[in-house]
């Protein structure tokens, strides 16, 4: 039996949020995920990932993590190697596609939200 999205979404966010809190910047990582809903609803998906691309190394991961994501769930063509080619493909996409993108890194950062706190009080 084929896995539910949100299944598909679950097990990215379990990776990332794994991997985000065995680093040095657990705390930092996990502030940043559980405002990126927010700042994506407010401002935009394209300038929310151009502030993450802009900040320190944390906002960054994070960052790497949504692409990575967003690039696994919805395997744009052609696929995007690096922030700079995702930011013109969402520039030249279609605006059902861009609105597309933006609801699935909601999705997906709302697993995140969920799985850092959940990695983090395992003792990962």
């Amino acid at each position: 039996m084929a896995q539910t999205l949100d299944q598909q979404r679950a097990a990215l966010a379990w990776g990332y949020a794994t991997a985000a809190m065995k680093t040095g910047f657990a705390k930092k990582y996990k502030n940043l995920a559980k405002g990126a809903p927010a700042l994506i609803m407010n401002s935009g998906l394209m300038p929310t990932l151009a502030f993450y691309n802009s900040k320190d190394p944390e906002h960054k991961a994070l960052l790497e993590d949504l692409l990575a994501g967003l690039s696994t769930r919805l395997k744009p063509s052609p696929q995007p190697k690096n922030f700079q080619e995702f930011m013109v493909h969402l520039q030249k996409c279609k605006s059902q596609d861009y609105l597309r993108m933006t609801d699935e890194a909601l999705e997906l950062l709302k697993w995140m939200r969920q799985f850092v706190d959940a990695v983090d009080t395992q003792g990962a």
